[in-house]
């Protein structure tokens, strides 16, 4: 709230109100949960259900491949496979991505309904929460990379037990996304800005 020259109250529009907090705490926790759900109840309605698996495979490529003119094949071509008679092992291996975004979601939700508790509470500026900024900056980083690892060993565990011909020898291979890393680094210079907020707080009350 801000008064103005004529004495009225005039509201900040911008600032969350005892609501806002409530009704973003709930959508954090929504959030959350669907993230779960997502990356572990998936595999285990499959699995109950006995779906096909899917899987990702790169074989070498000989004939009955049709490309443009002047283009040449690398010899090598990634193919989507489906797995009717998977067992619980495979089952398990592919969703290590799964348990990996999970742990993921969960840890920096609970970071973040920190950072609201505090926030709402008027005391935003703390190193704890600096520490916090710093933790949910590592998660994101370290752990989209981890999870796209576990991606391609999954793929590659289940490709190696079939014995599937054409394998490469090198038969692990994921795709490597930048997103983490990027997501990691905007944190890590929002936690700086906290830091650096935090300096400024403690120089004032030190002049008062």
């Amino acid at each position: 709230m801000n008064t103005n020259a004529s004495g009225k109250t005039k509201r900040d529009w911008l600032a969350l109100s005892r609501a806002d907090y409530f009704a973003t705490k709930v959508i954090l926790g929504i959030a959350v949960a669907g993230s779960v759900m997502s990356g572990l109840g998936r595999p285990v309605v499959d699995a109950a259900t006995g779906a096909p698996l899917p899987a990702s495979y790169i074989t070498k490529v000989t004939s009955n491949i049709d490309l443009p003119r002047g283009a040449t094949h690398d010899g090598l071509a990634t193919l989507d496979l489906l797995f009717n008679d998977a067992t619980m092992g495979e089952r398990f291996t592919q969703a290590l991505p799964g348990l990996v975004f999970a742990g993921l979601a969960i840890a920096v939700g609970w970071l973040l309904f920190q950072l609201l508790r505090s926030t709402q509470s008027g005391e935003p500026f703390t190193m704890r929460n600096v520490r916090r900024i710093q933790t949910i900056a590592l998660v994101v980083g370290v752990g989209g990379i981890v999870e796209q690892y576990a991606a391609g060993f999954a793929d590659s565990m289940v490709v190696l037990t079939r014995g599937l011909p054409d394998t490469p020898s090198l038969f692990f291979g994921f795709s490597f996304s930048p997103g983490p890393v990027v997501a990691m680094l905007v944190i890590v210079l929002l936690a700086e800005v906290f830091r650096r907020g935090v300096a400024l707080r403690d120089d004032v009350e030190g002049l008062v």
